[in-house]
């Protein structure tokens, strides 16, 4: 642990065997906490500025947590369970926040937010599911939930206010979010077994909702301007 500033504050508690914790605080007031149980977990907090705080939890074999935040009152909270899951948050700005929760075997988060008040929360359960979002602005919103087996979530926000949600419970479903402006929302659920979702919206309150059950299905789609409004369900 190494520390410069004034009033920065870091707690590392591990159990276990051949556990790894590296956190590095430059500024004001930054916070960090790190617990891990198990074997062969790792964690690592780089924290610039002030006010930034992270909390990892780690208990298992073999995870692995990336945790860095540039600026002022970003938050990050990672806490995984089980074998060879990892978790890679990187925040620079202003206020900020990601929360990550991964249970299992070899699930993997990515999170990249830049700006202000920008949201991302990632829950995933099972096997080898994917997700990676991206967010730069002002006030956008992401929340990835995937129960099962490789499952695979993008989610790309740029600009004020957009807000994504995708659920995906089954066996290889895939989801691509991109929304590009102002205000535009989309919510994907995906229920069975390879199905595959691409949403892209650029402009300002746009509006979709895609549902998908069962197996195999495909859905493209693309939403460009103002207030457009889309409904896809599919079932078999």
């Amino acid at each position: 642990v190494d520390q410069f500033g004034i009033a920065n504050d870091s707690d590392v508690d591990q159990d276990g065997a051949f556990n790894v914790s590296d956190t590095d605080q430059i500024g004001l007031a930054n916070e960090s906490d790190v617990t891990q149980a198990g074997i062969l977990n790792g964690s690592s907090v780089l924290q610039i500025g002030a006010f930034n705080s992270s909390d990892v939890d780690q208990t298992g074999i073999l995870n692995g947590s990336s945790v860095t935040q540039l600026g002022f009152g970003n938050s990050s909270d990672v806490d995984q369970l089980g074998i060879a899951n990892s978790s890679d948050v990187d925040q620079i700005g202003i206020g900020n926040d990601s929360d990550v929760d991964q249970t299992g075997l070899a699930n993997a988060s990515s999170v990249l937010q830049i700006g202000l008040g920008n949201e991302s929360d990632v829950d995933q359960t099972g096997a080898f599911n994917s997700s990676t979002v991206n967010q730069f602005g002002i006030g956008n919103t992401s929340d990835v939930d995937q129960l099962g087996l490789g499952n695979s979530s993008l989610v790309n926000q740029a600009g004020i206010g957009n807000n994504s949600y995708v659920g995906q419970l089954g066996l290889g479903n895939a989801s691509a979010v991109n929304q590009l402006g102002l205000a535009n929302n989309s919510a994907v659920f995906q229920i069975g077994a390879f199905n595959t979702s691409l949403v892209n919206q650029t402009g300002a309150l746009n509006q979709n909702l895609v549902i998908q059950t069962g197996l195999g299905h495909n859905n493209v789609v693309n939403q460009v301007g103002i207030g457009n409004v889309n409904i896809d369900v599919q079932s078999n």
